[in-house]
C-alpha cells in the first residue's frame, strides 16, 4: 500500500473512480483524501464535502473494507495497491 503523500498512478486513480461497486459519495471521499494536503477525520470530511455524517461513516466503512483507506492516528488516509500487489 502507498503511504500518505506518496504518488499514485493514473491507472490506480482511474480504477477507483470507475469502480461501479462504489457509490459516488465513496468515490468523492476517496478522491478528496487522495488530493487533500492533510489527512482528514470523518467530521472534517462531512464539513468539507457537505455530506451528512452518516453518509461519510457508511462510505469510509466501505472504503476501509476495500482497503482503499485506512485510519492512522484518528484520521483517514488513502491507500492503493503496492507494487507487490499488482
Amino acid at each position: 500500500m502507498t503511504r500518505p503523500n506518496e504518488s499514485m498512478s493514473a491507472k490506480e486513480v482511474s480504477a477507483v473512480l470507475t469502480d461501479q461497486e462504489l457509490t459516488v459519495h465513496a468515490r468523492i471521499i476517496w478522491t478528496y483524501l487522495t488530493v487533500a494536503d492533510q489527512p482528514q477525520n470523518s467530521n472534517s470530511l462531512a464539513a468539507e464535502l457537505g455530506l451528512a455524517a452518516s453518509t461519510v461513516s457508511k462510505c469510509v466503512g466501505i472504503l476501509r473494507e476495500r482497503r482503499l483507506i485506512r485510519r492512522l492516528n484518528g484520521v483517514w488516509v488513502p491507500e492503493t495497491a503496492s507494487e507487490e500487489d499488482r
